[in-house]
């Protein structure tokens, strides 16, 4: 290793599955952590773009080829981070909708995370955050999250998954619905019932002309 600092590329696949949202991660082929889950992650190339990085990174290490959305998380730059020697890592979130087809790949929800090797669990924190505070403001990575149509519930369980893997206090979210009603990107869908009980609001993004 460089006394230079290398620069590393980590991806945080994470994806609603069975009503939780979870993190997708690959196996390590190689020492240290060797056999352990870890996030996809590769050494950036000469002349290779950080998306193009990442994308080599989820192929090569996870199987999926396929993303809804893709955001720059954040640069993590302690000399320590690993053990061969000093590298930088440029972090992005990315969104899915379907798992990969690998033998590979562990998924794990947010809550129900182990301790992962290097700084990862720290990186997905750190996603979670900027998740968190994207949405509604990023459109494109609030409609991957939370699909075509969605309900109440949805965002609300969402908010509370991230705040708690970000490490930050639960939300406030007795006014959600009232917010959701008053957004234009969405309208409200015609209640479907299920059952005795109140049937759930659900909402639908508004086609942008």
């Amino acid at each position: 290793m460089p006394t230079q600092p290398l620069v590393s590329i980590d991806a945080v696949p994470l994806i609603v599955q069975d009503g939780q949202l979870c993190v997708i991660t690959g196996l390590r082929l190689f020492e240290p952590f060797i056999g352990q889950a870890a996030l996809p992650g590769v050494l950036l190339n000469a002349n290779e773009r950080l998306s193009e990085a990442v994308e080599r990174a989820l192929l090569s290490k996870t199987g999926i080829s396929e993303y809804l959305a893709m955001v720059h998380t954040a640069v993590f730059d302690d000399f320590e981070r690993d053990e061969r020697g000093p590298t930088l890592s440029i972090a992005h979130l990315v969104l899915l909708d379907r798992l990969p087809d690998s033998d590979s790949v562990r998924v794990y929800p947010l809550d129900q995370l182990p301790a992962l090797p290097f700084d990862h669990n720290q990186i997905i924190s750190q996603a979670c955050s900027v998740l968190l505070d994207s949405l509604w403001v990023n459109t494109d990575l609030t409609k991957a999250l939370l699909g075509d149509d969605f309900t109440t519930a949805d965002v609300v369980a969402r908010m509370k998954e991230l705040a708690t893997a970000a490490g930050r206090p639960e939300p406030v979210v007795n006014n959600v619905g009232r917010a959701l009603s008053s957004n234009k990107a969405i309208r409200k869908l015609e209640a479907v019932p299920q059952g005795t009980g109140r049937p759930p609001a659900r909402w639908q993004w508004v086609e942008q002309r």
